[in-house]
């Protein structure tokens, strides 16, 4: 579908904006010059930089999901397991972390966005607590692994090496049915 395939490109690019120059630098503008389309262009598929934000985010959103769905279907996994695994980015190339960029950057710069990631990470939260043995340990494991995926986002002194394995398996640990 073509309009798909702009669209996309055109949340790519503001991700790619964003991972190169900062929050700071997502413009209208510099999202069509990114994508190389014309401002018209993009403007036809977000009519504002609220609605391409707010792209960012759903499209972020339902890749996380994803991702705990395959890990849990996968992995016989609790779905709080499936939610650590899914947030370790640590393989990720730089090029793959770019939704996650963006979705800091949507965060940073509209607070109006954070309603659908509040809602959908409520609704997260509501099912690890409901699957758990201990609804604690499993928001614990959940918690930590936020704190891990945005140490690994943002280069802030992400265990690496065997620590890394180490703090993984008890995050798993936590999160296992009991």
């Amino acid at each position: 579908m073509p309009g798909g395939d702009t669209r996309r490109r055109l949340l790519d690019a503001a991700a790619a904006v964003v991972r190169r120059k900062g929050a700071q630098a997502l413009t209208l503008d510099a999202v069509a010059a990114e994508a190389a389309v014309s401002k018209g262009g993009l403007l036809y598929h977000f009519a504002s930089k609220r609605e391409l934000l707010d792209g960012m985010v759903a499209g972020w959103l339902e890749e996380f999901g994803a991702e705990i769905a395959t890990a849990e279907a996968t992995g016989g996994s609790t779905f709080a397991q499936a939610y650590v695994r899914a947030s370790d980015i640590s393989g990720w190339a730089e090029a793959e972390r770019a939704s996650e960029f963006g979705l800091l950057a949507a965060l940073a710069a509209e607070p109006g966005v954070l309603a659908s990631a509040r809602s959908h990470y409520g609704e997260w939260q509501a099912r690890l607590a409901e699957g758990a043995a201990d609804p604690v340990d499993a928001t614990v494991a959940r918690l930590a692994a936020d704190g891990l995926w945005l140490a690994d986002l943002l280069g802030l002194a992400a265990p690496a090496g065997d620590l890394r394995e180490r703090v993984l398996a008890r995050m798993l640990e936590l999160a296992a049915e009991r």
